[in-house]
């Protein structure tokens, strides 16, 4: 993904600003010709606050290939009428069917749902393109020619995609430099583990259901081709739709929201714009035109006490949900392996990630060995490194007072303890 030199990730210590008394009336929308790194850190990241960022993909090899200038206006390409007049693009199925072999891909069934989330099954890429090319086709015969009633059923949405994994050499993008202080891709990239990079891909009218994202992650989701619409709310809004037993709807929409006096935002996302997801914000998705999007789920320094917070939480549910079990043998363990299961990390891969990020930063600041590129394309100023080793050092010092980690038989307090003192040099 690199090219030339690589761009700095320029970080400053943080203005004082005064602080938003009320909840801004819109999520503001900001040019990347515009908008420095620095800016974006402490105004969006580090608030914890969404943008959506314009001007990010064009350059890109998936926005140049995988789509084509429509010559007339389609289905495949129709625009909301709320949006401005833009060029039409179409899908290149052809060449997406010669570039990427026809490996399985993940897809869900958004006409279906099982238990609170969409019907998943698995397609083979290519079959999954011919049956989205024929339901294009199939609808556009209809539109055409009013005395042809074809009606095409399918609402298969391919979802959480680990392309840029399954083929490392194919470069289809490059990570925006916002986005680039990425802790949780930056460790299991690089040994080569199950990701948080995915390529999504479906027709108009496919959807996402209500959630907010994994671990309380950032997420930032780049449209290649289409519209998307979002509903998105701050973080404590969720609660004010949950049901007596805590749980979130499968679904929501204006009415409900109105209903229910939430806090909301809507982001109408254009081509070539990126949406910053900050942690904790619950929100839902629908293509409004066929759609192409590249998305990561991530952490770093801005984020990572709500991380650990979500942890220790998602620990205690799965305490009580197995309480009468505490007299068995081996109980924290088990506790630890159900965590990992529900949650999809615990303790000691929580330990084991803060380690990785410690022995980069530290290697850093002591300049012992040449400066690696995060994401192959950017490097940070001492400033960010120096930022990132004193978050650790913080969370460290939280998690040494936690009683799971004191008490526990499985080393943990052990670790800990010798990371803090590699990040006392």
């Amino acid at each position: 993904m690199a090219s030339g030199e690589p761009e700095g990730m320029e970080l400053h210590p943080e203005e004082a600003v005064e602080n938003e008394e009320h909840l801004p009336g819109e999520i503001v929308r900001c040019s990347a010709g515009n908008l420095s790194y620095n800016e974006f850190f402490w105004r969006f990241m580090h608030k914890n606050w969404p943008v959506v960022i314009t001007d990010v993909s064009r350059d890109w090899e998936c926005s140049k290939q995988w789509t084509t200038v429509s010559k007339a206006t389609d289905v495949n390409s129709n625009q909301p009428s709320s949006f401005p007049s833009e060029p039409s693009s179409a899908i290149n199925f052809d060449y997406l069917k010669q570039k990427i072999d026809n490996c399985p891909v993940p897809v869900a069934d958004c006409n279906s749902s099982y238990f609170n989330s969409h019907t998943k099954l698995e397609l083979r890429f290519h079959d999954y393109l011919d049956r989205w090319r024929s339901s294009i086709e199939a609808n556009r015969s209809s539109e055409l020619n009013s005395n042809v009633d074809i009606r095409t059923t399918d609402n298969l949405y391919l979802k959480d995609w680990h392309l840029a994994a399954q083929m490392p050499g194919y470069n289809f993008y490059k990570v925006p430099k916002y986005f680039a202080s990425d802790w949780l891709n930056e460790m299991l990239v690089d040994q080569k583990r199950d990701d948080y990079r995915f390529v999504y891909m479906g027709p108009k009218g496919s959807w996402t259901s209500y959630h907010s994202d994994v671990f309380g992650s950032f997420s930032w989701s780049t449209n290649i081709m289409g519209h998307k619409k979002w509903l998105i709310m701050p973080p404590g809004e969720e609660h004010k739709l949950n049901d007596r037993l805590g749980n979130v709807p499968f679904s929501i929409d204006e009415q409900l929201l109105e209903e229910h006096g939430v806090n909301y935002y809507t982001i109408n996302q254009r081509a070539n714009e990126a949406v910053f997801v900050p942690s904790g914000w619950f929100h839902q998705v629908w293509n409004l035109t066929d759609t192409i999007s590249v998305n990561h789920n991530w952490f770093n320094a801005c984020n990572i006490a709500t991380v650990w917070q979500n942890l220790r939480s998602n620990l205690n549910a799965v305490r009580e949900e197995i309480s009468d079990c505490q007299i068995m043998d081996n109980f924290e363990a088990h506790c630890q392996t159900m965590l990992r299961a529900s949650f999809g990390i615990n303790y000691l891969d929580f330990i084991e990630l803060l380690e990785f990020i410690a022995d980069r930063r530290i290697t850093q600041a002591n300049k012992t060995s040449a400066q690696f590129l995060m994401f192959n394309s950017y490097t940070m100023n001492d400033y960010h490194v120096q930022y990132d080793l004193e978050c650790l050092r913080k969370t460290l010092r939280q998690m040494s007072e936690d009683s799971t980690i004191t008490q526990s038989p499985l080393q943990l307090s052990e670790r800990c303890q010798k990371l803090k003192h590699r990040l006392e040099f």
